[in-house]
């Protein structure tokens, strides 16, 4: 097929050069790449000729009258709304012919899509006749319904559509010639109205020739093809032919025959490899950062405001609620300790946290929260049973304030979705269920595409889809996708109006035959007009699908006369294009990637995968040193890798909790003292839980230290009312500081609360004792309190006491309140292997420290318990008699030793890995190390640590 459309376009402008042209095409990204091929074609610019499309050529000549008539054009997208919301109505009627669970977008589309084409056909609703022209009459009196309260709303909101437009134009004053690829691409309002602009003198340009696909005249003469195990492999092979070839990226032009599958993997590809792309029909939002935000926003409100897609959000950089860089780390690490976990109203738990602290960024930084939180559930409605459209999107616009927008991609999004509300509000809109509604939100904002204006770019490779693909006039194309099925397609009938029922409907209206015709008459006038060098491929097997397919016919023709062997079969083509390429295997030589590189170092020629451990240790180090970590753990003798190693800087154990880590177990203590790592703070959200284990610890401590502390100012008198009104206290300022997930569940950790109260107040009211200290810090703020173990042995401190008892004058017990189960709290295990120190260490510590400050120097403390007031612990008390002073100096010594020698080996107490918070950086090692503690060869640089094991 020759160069025709264009030859007639130039010799239009070469015989009218002076006088004013506008071409009117189907999208103005096709009438440019002509007017640029014209360009070249003349070695210049092309005067007076203007690019417009139909639709947008009739409005610009309308409006004038429009506004003088006070008329409001209603854009396609308006227009869909409004049948959107008509359809609604007539749900709501008695017998209605679709309910409201059934207006899906696809029906509303498909509905939208058939009035419009009634009205450019001319048709009215009164002209209808159901029960004649339609196989089901109840759809018929639906559609003619519809129709009728779609003119009614036009006509009462003075408003008109693309239909109406050829009443409001005139004959153009200033004359200009009017060119149109083609009459039947028209719509008979569009060339209705044409015909009254240019009184009936439109340009046609016109392809001679069958729109027959055997016929189209594609380029042969630099003919190359291949076949491929999938369209990923497709791609690949054609992006090593380019790298060999080594042309301009301007110079190429992809055609995809199914643009939707090819179009993101190129993208994928292109974007790795820094490719520059155009994309004739774009590509899905997703590949937008605003876009991915904005389907996260509809995941968060479908799944019942969880927290868990913002945190994502803003550890991928797709949303940033705070400005500065260190404030964007403190919102992820405050949002994770927060517990709000999923549901609207915890997000108070922001607002009752604020100022809690004394970190003027923290504080910040949570107000940012909470406001950024409070602004998008202001436009949300609290009734998910009463939702409109309008609403998702306002909320929409506020969440996305917070994307940064990077790209022009970006930019689309948020434009779009702005146009998308500024249309919301011109029409009325029905309240759904808010289900429904984001249901409704998402099939809209799946159907956005970005990057559509589709004009080729400098320096740009550019992908079209056999619609309008051909007419960059670049010197290298490729037309991939070329099997059977993607490249016919199949034509299918209108859902709501049939082809029999548009036949006897309007002769004006085309069937799904015609329609088909039509478009592959334009699709083979367009694909004719290719020049230069061409590649065909397809994908001969889907390893996804385990499918195999055939080439389409056009393939196999313009092999068939590139070979000048008119009469070859497609197994003899299969035969000739010799093994399909696959993702690495090619006879090309280029590598793409270092991907690629190392998979053909690994892969053999049959197939077969290589050892290939020495070469990947080679190349990347960190690997190298793992497998030099591994070998070293299976060997029995103990060294750094265990962690035992020659110390430097080590730091000093300064709290009784420090010293029993070590004790359970020294890597933990390395991990978190010496390396100062510290596991992440998430706090986990249990919808079958309100309280946290630690929430309801604190809760526990705070009404036991308040009632205690108001028994000492009442000396020592118990008083179960006064319990109980602390304790409600406390449950009322829990309650609002903590939304719950249901009420049952909160009245129920409630009555847990009580029960708990009431072990404590019973073993409250039978104590003898009087408490003398609560919460007794028995050091300064800024030094540590230097206890004397033993003559020899002094050991710095921090330490905060629960509680301190007075049993008879000038001697003391110690009380520790206990909120877990007491299972490993033994009579029989005084020291526990060191893994228990902290009733003999505080004994001696609050001993000196009251004699030190003259509050008792006579001071002595006899016992110390750890004391369980709940329900699960019953009120157990474990009892310490504190008589082993010397021992607990000894094993105190020598785990004090054992840190400064270097020695921080796994447990090998398997049961102590699971809970861990440095599981997932030790690994369980605890079976492998109980062997090497046991070995004779380790017992001697062990030595203190297997000493401190051995107290019970």
């Amino acid at each position: 097929m020759s160069q025709s459309i264009l030859e007639q376009l130039n010799s239009l402008i070469q015989t009218n050069p002076l006088e004013k042209k506008v071409l009117l095409t189907d999208r103005f990204a096709i009438g440019n790449q002509w007017v640029e091929q014209l360009g070249r074609m003349n070695q210049g610019s092309v005067l007076n000729l203007h690019v417009q499309t139909p639709q947008t050529f009739i409005l610009e000549q309308s409006r004038l009258t429009l506004f003088e008539q006070g008329l409001t054009y209603t854009t396609s997208e308006e227009g869909f709304w409004i049948i959107h919301f008509l359809m609604h109505e007539l749900a709501r009627e008695e017998g209605a012919y679709l309910t409201a669970s059934m207006l899906s977008f696809g029906i509303v589309r498909c509905f939208y899509t058939a009035i419009g084409e009634m009205r450019q056909a001319g048709l009215r609703a009164d002209q209808l006749e159901p029960a004649e022209s339609f196989e089901n009459k109840q759809k018929g009196s639906y559609v003619q319904a519809l129709l009728t309260r779609y003119e009614r709303y036009l006509q009462e909101h003075a408003r008109v559509d693309d239909a109406d437009l050829p009443r409001y134009v005139h004959p153009m004053r200033l004359p200009s010639m009017i060119i149109i690829e083609e009459q039947a691409d028209l719509t008979p309002a569009q060339l209705a109205a044409l015909d009254i602009l240019t009184q009936s003198k439109l340009y046609f340009l016109r392809e001679k020739g069958s729109p027959r696909m055997s016929v189209i005249g594609l380029p042969t003469e630099k003919a190359s093809f291949f076949h491929a195990l999938g369209p990923v492999a497709e791609v690949r092979e054609m992006f090593r032919r380019m790298a060999e070839q080594r042309v301009s990226y301007d110079e190429v032009e992809i055609i995809a025959s199914d643009y939707r599958t090819y179009a993101p993997i190129i993208h994928s590809f292109a974007t790795n490899a820094s490719i520059p792309c155009t994309f004739s029909q774009g590509l899905p939002m997703i590949y937008s950062r605003v876009g991915r935000a904005t389907v996260l926003y509809l995941d968060w409100l479908e799944s019942g405001y969880p927290l868990d897609p913002m945190l994502r959000a803003c550890k991928q950089g797709l949303i940033s609620i705070a400005s500065k860089g260190k404030d964007r780390q403190s919102v992820i690490r405050m949002l994770e300790c927060s517990g709000i976990g999923w549901g609207r109203e915890r997000y108070s738990l922001l607002r009752a946290q604020q100022n809690q602290g004394n970190d003027e960024q923290e504080n910040r930084v949570r107000e940012m929260c909470f406001t950024f939180f409070e602004r998008l559930f202001a436009v949300l409605p609290v009734d998910r049973e009463a939702w409109t459209m309008q609403d998702l999107v306002r909320g929409w616009l506020v969440f996305l304030e917070t994307v940064p927008v990077r790209t022009v991609h970006d930019s689309q999004v948020k434009q779009r979705l702005k146009q998308w509300e500024k249309s919301l509000r011109n029409v009325g809109l029905p309240a759904m269920k808010g289900a429904d509604v984001i249901r409704f939100g998402r099939a809209v904002v799946e159907a956005i595409v970005v990057g559509t204006d589709g004009t080729p770019g400098a320096g740009k490779l550019h992908v079209s889809s056999l619609q309008d693909g051909g007419q960059s006039g670049r010197s290298y194309t490729y037309l991939i996708g070329m099997d059977e099925s993607s490249w016919t397609g199949a034509a299918s009938q209108d859902p709501v109006l049939l082809d029999e029922e548009r036949v006897r409907i309007s002769s004006l209206l085309r069937t799904s035959e015609e329609k088909a015709t039509q478009h592959l008459g334009k699709r083979n006038r367009r694909l004719g007009m290719i020049r230069g060098a061409c590649t065909y491929s397809f994908s001969s097997f889907r390893i996804s699908d385990n499918h195999s397919c055939n080439p389409a016919y056009e393939l196999l023709h313009v092999f068939r006369q590139s070979r000048e062997l008119p009469d070859t079969t497609i197994e003899e083509l299969l035969e000739q294009l010799g093994r399909p390429v696959g993702y690495i295997q090619s006879s090309n030589p280029v590598v793409l990637d270092e991907q690629e590189s190392w998979m053909k170092r690994l892969i053999s020629h049959t197939g077969q995968i290589n050892q290939g451990n020495q070469q990947v240790l080679a190349v990347y180090g960190h690997l190298a040193n793992g497998e030099k970590a591994a070998s070293a753990r299976a060997d029995l003798l103990v060294g750094e890798y265990e962690g035992v190693f020659s110390p430097d800087g080590i730091p000093d154990a300064t709290s009784v909790s420090k010293l029993e880590m070590y004790a359970r177990c020294p890597t933990q203590f390395f991990f978190h003292e010496v390396l100062r790592v510290r596991p992440k703070e998430v706090a986990t959200f249990d919808r079958t839980k309100w309280l946290s284990h630690t929430q309801k610890g604190t809760l526990l401590h705070a009404i036991f230290h308040r009632y205690t502390a108001q028994t000492q100012e009442h000396g020592g008198a118990h008083d179960l009312v006064r319990l109980e009104i602390i304790m409600e206290e406390e449950l009322a300022r829990l309650r609002q500081e903590v939304p719950s997930p249901s009420t049952p569940i909160m009245q129920k950790e409630c009555d847990e609360i009580r029960r708990d109260v009431e072990v404590f107040w019973a073993g409250e009211n039978k104590r003898k004792a009087v408490p003398r200290y609560l919460e007794l810090a028995v050091h300064q703020p800024e030094e540590m309190f230097q206890v004397e173990m033993s003559e020899e042995f002094i050991l710095p401190l921090q330490a905060y006491v629960d509680r301190v008892d007075e049993v008879e004058p000038g001697k003391y017990r110690i009380v520790d309140y206990k909120t877990g189960a007491p299972r490993k709290f033994k009579e029989q295990e005084y020291f526990s292997r060191g893994t228990q120190l902290q009733h003999a260490i505080y004994a001696i510590a609050v001993e000196q420290w009251l004699r030190k400050t003259g509050a008792d120097p006579s001071a002595e403390v006899v016992e110390s318990f750890y004391y369980f007031p709940t329900d699960k612990g019953q009120g157990q008390e474990i009892a310490r008699k504190q008589n082993r002073r010397e021992e607990t100096a000894a094993l105190v010594s020598r785990l004090t030793e054992s840190i400064q020698r270097g020695i921080f080996p796994p447990t090998q107490e398997a049961s102590i890995c699971t809970s861990c918070q440095y599981e997932a950086a030790c690994g369980k090692q605890a079976k492998a190390m109980k062997k090497k503690r046991e070995a004779a060869m380790n017992q001697e640089r062990l030595s203190p640590l297997l000493e401190v094991e051995d107290y019970a």
